[in-house]
Order: C-alpha cells, then sequence, then structure tokens
C-alpha cells in the first residue's frame, strides 16, 4: 500500500493527461463490453457476461484513477499570482454609480 500511496496523493495530472485518461476509459469500456459479450455469447452465460464486464471496468479504473507518470508528462508552469489581480467584487460599491437604468429612469430620458 506504501508504493500506491504518492500515485493516489498525487493527483494532478497535465492537460494532455487529461484527455488520455479519457479516451483510454473510453477504449477499455467498449473493448470490455465487447470481449464481455463475446464470452457471454460464446459459453452461453450471462452472469459470466457480467463478471468479465465489472473485470474490465476495474481494469479501467486501475488504469486511469491514480495519477500515473504517463499523464504528467507535460506539466504546465504557471504564472506567480500577482499582489494587484484580486477576485473581482460580485458586489456593487455604493460609491460608484450603477449601470443599471429601471424602466422608471428609461421613460424620463427620453423627454
Amino acid at each position: 500500500m506504501d508504493l500506491l500511496k504518492p500515485l493516489l496523493e498525487s493527483g494532478r495530472i497535465d492537460f494532455p493527461g487529461q484527455d488520455l485518461a479519457s479516451n483510454l476509459t473510453t477504449a477499455l469500456l467498449v473493448l470490455s463490453a465487447v470481449v464481455a459479450l463475446a464470452v457471454g455469447f460464446v459459453q452461453n452465460a450471462l452472469s459470466l457476461t457480467f463478471y468479465t464486464y465489472a473485470g474490465g471496468v476495474v481494469l479501467a479504473y486501475l488504469a486511469v484513477l491514480p495519477a500515473w507518470p504517463f499523464y504528467k508528462r507535460s506539466q504546465v508552469n504557471w504564472l506567480p499570482r500577482s499582489a494587484s489581480a484580486s477576485a473581482p467584487s460580485l458586489v456593487d460599491s455604493p460609491n460608484q454609480p450603477s449601470s443599471r437604468k429601471t424602466l422608471v429612469e428609461d421613460v424620463s430620458d427620453d423627454d
């Protein structure tokens, strides 16, 4: 378990790694569904189909959920946060005039 702990804790993957994980998940789930249907049809057992597909889902989770090193090949170097860049305020300041006009103001401006 000590070997998996760093993989599970460092969950930061880059953007191409996210795309690769998405494509890999789709491919593994589709492939496991096709294999499960084939196995179930040949063996004529619906329960075997479900168990085979469940194995494919577990395989897909093990391939995608830990942040494997091949998902982190091109890390993004973010710029440092500047002191002047603060989050914009969503509340109107009482000192600044409002840019919104009401219907009464629109009618009175036409005179």
